[in-house]
């Protein structure tokens, strides 16, 4: 019975090691500003694959992408293959695109 205990104990532990530790799925590393019509929105640490997208109602939107990812730009306020515009924003860029305009970080 003993024997039993031993090598269940000895899954449990090599499962638990195996596994490793839970950490949640995070695109990028850092923070990246929108700023329109002189309000600046932070977006720490932006999730993978979200569709972050400038207010199409207000006037041109300054992206400043201060992540540690380069970020895909799409001129639509949907982020889907038949928006992606060919540009991205790099590391450290700020760039200043029509209202309506996303980003999303792979």
């Amino acid at each position: 019975m003993g024997r039993i205990f031993t090598s269940v104990g000895a899954l449990v532990v090599a499962g638990m090691l195996t596994a490793g530790p839970v950490t949640p799925a995070s695109a990028a590393t850092g923070p990246l500003y929108i700023t329109q019509n002189g309000l600046t929105t932070t977006y720490t640490n932006p999730s993978a694959r979200a569709c972050i997208s400038s207010d199409p109602a207000t006037g041109d939107a300054t992206f400043y992408n201060r992540t540690d990812t380069v970020g895909y730009l799409f001129n639509a306020t949907k982020c889907t293959p038949e928006t992606f515009t060919q540009r991205y924003l790099r590391r450290g860029e700020r760039t200043t695109l029509p209202p309506g305009y996303s980003v999303v970080f792979p």
